[in-house]
């Protein structure tokens, strides 16, 4: 589970604070030289033709890089499976840090040549300096250019100030201590205004919060930047937290066609999955989303659509559970979940979670910080290892369960039986 780091949330948001956001009021600049470099670099993700935005939370900004559209590495049939121990201490030596000091913020696989982008932070007393990565297939790494010359950037104008600061939650839990949750509240809000980014039918959806009382809020920049954009503000009835909410944002996301209409489907902190269609996603609307299912408590990381046994399914990454597959077609005719439904009380792990649709618990070996797919038979997971800790980048089967057999024992380990000692 990748837990919060308060000293280096604390430099962030002086980071955040004092940084001069480099970005024209114009709100976009295309491809020109003196195009600013993100200041912070988030969520990732590619365009069909190998555009890659990377969310700037520092700069509230997004920028686009084109990407060089190469087929994957023709591997030897016999090539063993991707797998990069430690890989965070390998980027810290290729983007100049020292071990312990780099931290993965996001992750995308590129659409041809299957490379595996990694946004980083590179941490130091000055602050945060943003750096991005590339895995090949074979597991070489480089790092990624930010300054390429083939970039442009769109602006996004209503980010929380820098001086707008999350509420102090000391004393609403017996861990950790107070010190701990006095210097989680001087995080930024706009720290939230990118929380995951996904390329659909030309548009870039952002889904993050924005400087208003209703928070939360759908983006969507057609691409190639122009000065437009569209804005939802969009709420749900959240059963187990037994209220309205109006400014936690979406986590992840991803499209699906469900009930016959183009759908977004979202997953929020503990842990609803909600459907809105994209009709719906007009600018300057506040919406509700229908929330169908709730997979417990927990925040998630990383959701993408991918064939599970010939099935179109979800998978769903969750920083307090083992990963859930949800078949698309379990996501038809949902019922939601409404206020009319709740018993106004909140629900736990141990009370009433999980509920509606949510598919099923996968084993999974170690806790995916992020997923994504990297082909029709693999995917790709950032996993903390269960026994050494280490942060690995390893690639697992999509079928029948994406785990690994080397870390667990059980009796399929113990050598056959003789015939009289059968039972």
């Amino acid at each position: 589970m990748k837990t919060i780091n308060v000293e280096r949330l604390a430099r962030a948001a002086v980071t955040i604070v004092t940084a001069a956001v480099a970005l024209s009021s114009s709100a976009h600049a295309e491809g020109h030289a003196q195009t600013a470099i993100p200041r912070y670099a988030g969520a990732l993700t590619f365009a069909p033709d190998g555009t890659l935005f990377v969310g700037d939370n520092i700069s509230s900004a997004v920028f686009a890089y084109k990407t060089d559209q190469a087929q994957p590495e023709q591997l030897d049939p016999k090539a063993q499976p991707l797998e990069v121990d430690s890989v965070d201490n390998r980027i810290a030596s290729i983007v100049r840090s020292k071990i312990g000091r780099v931290e993965i913020n996001g992750m995308a696989v590129h659409p041809t040549s299957r490379e595996i982008y990694l946004s980083v932070s590179r941490h130091s007393n000055a602050g945060i300096v943003p750096a991005i990565v590339k895995v090949s297939l074979t597991g070489t790494i480089n790092e990624f250019k930010l300054n390429s010359p083939a970039r442009s950037a769109f602006k996004i104008k209503d980010a929380p100030t820098a001086d707008q600061h999350f509420a102090d939650r000391a004393g609403q839990w017996p861990v950790p201590s107070p010190e701990q949750y006095h210097q989680k509240a001087t995080t930024p809000m706009r720290s939230m205004t990118i929380v995951d980014m996904k390329f659909h039918d030309g548009e870039l959806y952002i889904a993050g919060i924005s400087n208003e009382e209703f928070a939360s809020t759908l983006r969507r920049v057609p691409y190639p930047f122009t000065d437009e954009i569209s804005e939802t503000q969009i709420k749900i009835y959240h059963d187990a937290h037994a209220q309205w909410e109006t400014r936690a944002p979406i986590r992840t996301m991803a499209f699906a066609k469900v009930d016959g209409k183009d759908t977004l489907i979202a997953a929020y902190t503990c842990s609803p999955i909600v459907l809105i269609p994209v009709e719906d996603l007009k600018n300057g609307a506040q919406i509700e989303g229908h929330v169908i299912g709730d997979t417990g408590n927990g925040q998630p990381i990383s959701m993408f659509v991918f064939k599970y046994n010939g099935e179109d399914s979800l998978f769903v990454t969750n920083a307090a559970h083992d990963p859930r597959i949800i078949p698309i077609a379990s996501l038809q005719h949902a019922k939601v979940i409404t206020e009319a439904d709740s018993n106004h009380q909140p629900l736990t792990d141990t009370a009433g979670l999980p509920a509606g649709v949510v598919g099923k618990a996968v084993m999974f070996v170690g806790s995916s910080l992020h997923a994504d797919l990297l082909d029709e038979k693999s995917i790709i997971s950032l996993t903390r290892n269960a026994n050494s800790g280490n942060l690995n980048l390893e690639s697992l089967p999509t079928f029948p369960l994406p785990m690994r057999l080397d870390e667990i024992w059980s009796e399929y380990d113990f050598k056959p039986l003789k015939k009289n000692e059968r039972r």
